[in-house]
């Protein structure tokens, strides 16, 4: 008798009261009358209001509650904060050591939406500058800013804005500023530096060929800049065919080569040093070359091991190892290199998501000075430009849900004389939202 009436009494609330007091707590009101009356017991009341809960932000999550209207049913809004240490030791070409320290922040805020079934729409801002600096030429391309200045106020800016198109399963197209990861996969960071985000349109395709293999396609057409005193503003078009394969159990593989071809003709793009403008030697005399075309072919593999020390008792979620080589067949200045390769590996957790979680990376790049342009790679690794070579190693603690402290260490230098080697030491904590 007594479970009918409690059924007939929240059925009869639930009927009456006003939605958005039920969500602000009047469940919870009722509940503890209830058992202040006897109907129910503590533990019984802590369980309805546990499960009632738990309903609701189910139905939110499927967007199916008739609660609250669709739109914020339909709209997700994340973000994320990074306080940084950072280190720099670097050594100038007349053999002169500059030590650098910086506190440095990063602040990002995306909001996403599904128009419909079919169709999202995401928007992004974060923090970084939105122009290139003649001293600090990566700065395009990072979202980092640098604490000081006068407690200057540090500039916002859009991040991305796309819109992602889904037709059928297994096929997207994506239009706008998009993230790096819809337009491109990269294993490592060998030649694009993830916090780019190419601006054009994309189209994803991935399809299973049987249960233990399935192929993907990543295409775009990206512009790179606008150049108002010229009618071929320089792009790019990326076309990247891949595989995804079980080998066995716990062993997984994926494969591709990319091929990009890049227009550039002679101009020099914004971020772009000297490193890529090309020269060669015929004697003693000394040609410059204008910037030029570039066409890169990219091949790249991962292979992830699922708890690969099991036989030695010893718990590691994860191996992971990776390698990449990308080569420049454009027709220019021979004499400088136009190959690079990175070769690393991953060990720990897949993501770090809770308290105790960790994962350690370990890579080593070498990029020749035209291998690509200095406009793509790791703003981190020797300030993101060409004709180097560096190791990378980084650790990532969680400290709890959603919280971790990282440690990056990057050791580079030239390719060629004069070395300048240089050490970057970072230490973040990283706070997602």
């Amino acid at each position: 008798m007594k479970k009918w009436y409690l059924l007939f009494t929240a059925a009869a609330v639930f009927a009456t009261a006003p939605v958005s007091s039920v969500l602000a707590g009047e469940i919870d009101i009722l509940l503890e009358k209830l058992v202040d009356k006897g109907v129910l017991t503590a533990g019984e009341a802590r369980q309805i209001a546990a499960e009632t809960k738990e309903d609701v932000r189910k139905e939110v999550a499927a967007g199916k509650s008739d609660t609250l209207p669709k739109w914020v049913q339909n709209t997700k809004l994340k973000g994320d904060f990074r306080l940084r240490y950072q280190m720099d030791h670097a050594k100038s070409s007349h053999n002169q050591t500059k030590n650098r320290q910086r506190g440095r922040i990063r602040a990002r805020l995306g909001l996403e939406s599904k128009v419909n079934e079919k169709l999202l729409v995401a928007v992004g801002m974060a923090t970084g500058l939105n122009e290139y600096t003649t001293s600090n030429k990566d700065t395009i391309r990072s979202t980092n800013q640098t604490l000081g200045a006068s407690w200057s106020k540090k500039p916002f800016n859009l991040d991305y804005a796309y819109a992602k198109y889904t037709p059928m399963s297994g096929f997207a197209v994506i239009g706008g500023k998009m993230l790096l990861k819809d337009a491109i996969w990269e294993p490592g960071d060998l030649m694009w530096d993830t916090d780019i985000t190419p601006e054009g349109v994309a189209f994803d395709f991935a399809g299973n060929v049987n249960s233990d293999m399935s192929v993907f396609l990543k295409s775009g057409f990206f512009l790179l800049e606008e150049i108002s005193s010229s009618n071929d503003d320089p792009y790019s078009i990326h076309i990247q065919p891949g595989m995804d394969m079980k080998i066995a159990d716990g062993i997984s593989l994926r494969a591709s080569v990319a091929a990009d071809y890049f227009r550039v003709r002679d101009f020099t793009l914004k971020g772009s040093s000297v490193s890529n403008t090309g020269s060669y030697k015929s004697g003693d005399n000394s040609y410059a070359v204008p910037m030029a075309n570039y066409t890169n072919i990219m091949p790249a593999l991962e292979l992830k091991f699922s708890d690969p020390f099991k036989a030695f008792h010893i718990n590691v979620p994860q191996l992971r190892l990776f390698g990449e080589y990308v080569r420049n067949f454009a027709d220019i200045d021979p004499y400088t290199g136009k190959s690079g390769y990175m070769l690393g590996f991953g060990l720990g957790a897949d993501k770090v998501a809770k308290f105790g979680d960790w994962v350690l990376k370990y890579n080593y790049a070498r990029l020749e000075k035209n291998a690509v342009l200095d406009i793509l790679p790791d703003s981190d690794r020797y300030e993101g430009k060409t004709n180097i070579r560096a190791h990378e190693i980084a650790l990532d603690f969680g400290l709890g849900e959603n919280t971790w402290l990282g440690l990056d260490v990057y050791r580079a230098q030239l390719l060629t004389a004069p070395r300048a080697p240089s050490t970057v030491v970072q230490v973040d904590w990283n706070m997602k939202f």
